[in-house]
């Protein structure tokens, strides 16, 4: 398992922070639970102040598999640190005659709402100190009618309860968005087209598995991916913003590139689960003697 480590500066904390991100665990029967050791190994030795799930903590919300392997391994990371998670498509999907349909599995979400020291941002917002996490859970529609499109972003986002959940935002907090399909929302960021999102700090992303690249060719292939997921459609072949820190002016985006690339343990070593520190930190000022 991967660790990449991120720096990031801002006025606004106080204090400096350390996130541990993952996302893309695609949680489901039979999953090895040696993944699962992994995370919660590294997860301890980073010491973070947080654990950020960006989404897709399961694969089928019809069939999720041994939930209570899950309860068990969300409270061990709950002992760590707190843990804040925002929604992914997956979460809310189940497979139906080949399709994904809309999904509610009421025992997953009591699940996660019963849980000690842990904050699910479904479209919500949780408070820590000088800190805020909000989570933006895109539509069905989204994901499976409009293939994830700008104009629907765009759209969601100005005019209906993402842009209301981000104006309540507290501006002298440090503002992190769980947004877990990054393509799209920083299309959006990149046109310096999406003005709610000026009070946003941080955003965190999944979804693209890294755009299914080994890793030795990320260095040649920057932010881009070699594919994504088929409910891209035009946006298929070399999908943009599949990896890594991006930078748009004030705003940071930082994009995991998940614990499950393929859903198979056989293709791990050639696409590696991977997890990110993020250290938050005020800039240095440099005085003159």
């Amino acid at each position: 398992m991967q660790k990449k480590t991120y720096r990031v500066k801002s006025n606004k904390i106080k204090e400096k922070k350390k996130l541990f991100l993952f996302s893309d665990v695609h949680f489901r029967e039979g999953f090895p639970i040696k993944k699962l050791t992994q995370i919660l190994i590294r997860a301890e030795l980073s010491e973070p102040d947080y654990i950020c799930i960006a989404g897709d903590l399961i694969n089928d919300a019809k069939n999720i598999g041994d939930i209570k392997l899950l309860k068990t391994f969300l409270e061990s990371l709950t002992k760590i640190a707190p843990v804040v998670m925002g929604f992914g498509n997956h979460d809310l999907l189940a497979k139906e005659d080949n399709c994904w349909i809309y999904y509610l599995n009421e025992e997953y979400i009591s699940m996660l709402l019963g849980l000690s020291n842990f904050h699910l941002t479904d479209n919500r917002s949780w408070k820590d100190k000088d800190i805020e996490f909000t989570g933006i859970t895109m539509p069905y529609d989204y994901y499976e009618k409009c293939h994830e499109s700008l104009e629907y972003t765009k759209m969601y986002n100005m005019d209906t309860i993402a842009s209301s959940l981000l104006e309540k935002q507290q501006e002298d907090l440090y503002q992190v968005l769980f947004f877990h399909s990054p393509i799209s929302i920083l299309e959006l960021a990149q046109n310096n087209n999406l003005e709610c999102l000026n009070g946003t700090d941080l955003i965190l992303s999944g979804h693209l598995h890294g755009g299914v690249t080994p890793p030795i060719l990320e260095f040649f292939m920057g932010h881009r991916g070699i594919v994504g997921p088929f409910n891209l459609a035009d946006r298929i072949v070399h999908p943009n913003y599949v990896r890594g820190r991006m930078k748009f002016e004030t705003l940071d985006a930082i994009v995991s590139t998940g614990i499950s690339k393929l859903n198979n343990p056989a293709t791990d070593l050639l696409l590696p689960p991977n997890v990110n520190e993020i250290i938050i930190d005020k800039p240095k000022v440099f005085t003159k003697k």
